[in-house]
């Protein structure tokens, strides 16, 4: 068990079944991807960008096909456009991406070809350097799909409390 967990051991018997565990836990993750984002970014590049601008950069460049601002969003389960928007923006300044069309809906982003070289020398580093440890964990690796669709549920259950609590604070 690793230390984070060995602090939240007393919550597993609480009446919440474990839920303030796997909160904190996401938490972690969250704060160790984030670490894990900018310091490989930092290895490759002289630029500086946040975690949510890397994310936005892998995303625009999965599947080789332009994204629109409403896709990136929903991606990255992300309701906040003004923000992403910013991001988009600086991607652009840093001449990593490009805007094309007009309008709110006929807008997409895609990469240039230096936010394509960036972005593919980062899956090569991510590729080598954390997929590498992962191997070193097969157990680890089997229940990764799982936890992902675990995720995924968890997610929609917190967006579905998120709609309630609104509704509710509205009345």
């Amino acid at each position: 068990m690793t230390a984070g967990l060995a602090a939240d051991t007393a919550v597993e018997m609480s009446p919440d079944g474990g839920l303030h565990m796997l909160e904190m836990a996401i938490q972690r993750a969250g704060e160790g991807l984030t670490r894990w984002q900018a310091g490989s970014f930092e290895q490759l590049s002289t630029m500086s960008l946040a975690s949510a601008e890397i994310t936005l950069l892998q995303l625009i460049g999965k599947g080789g096909q332009s994204k629109t601002i409403k896709e990136l969003a929903r991606a990255t389960n992300r309701t906040d456009i003004p923000n992403i928007q910013y991001s988009l923006r600086k991607l652009a300044s840093a001449g990593l991406t490009r805007k094309q069309g007009a309008g709110r809906s006929g807008v997409t982003y895609s990469l240039t070809e230096e936010g394509c070289h960036v972005s593919e020398s980062l899956q090569d580093f991510r590729e080598r350097l954390l997929l590498q440890a992962l191997a070193e964990h097969p157990d680890l690796t089997g229940r990764l799909h799982s936890a992902a669709e675990t995720l995924e549920e968890l997610t929609e259950l917190f967006g579905a409390a998120a709609r309630q609590a609104e509704a509710h604070s509205g009345s």
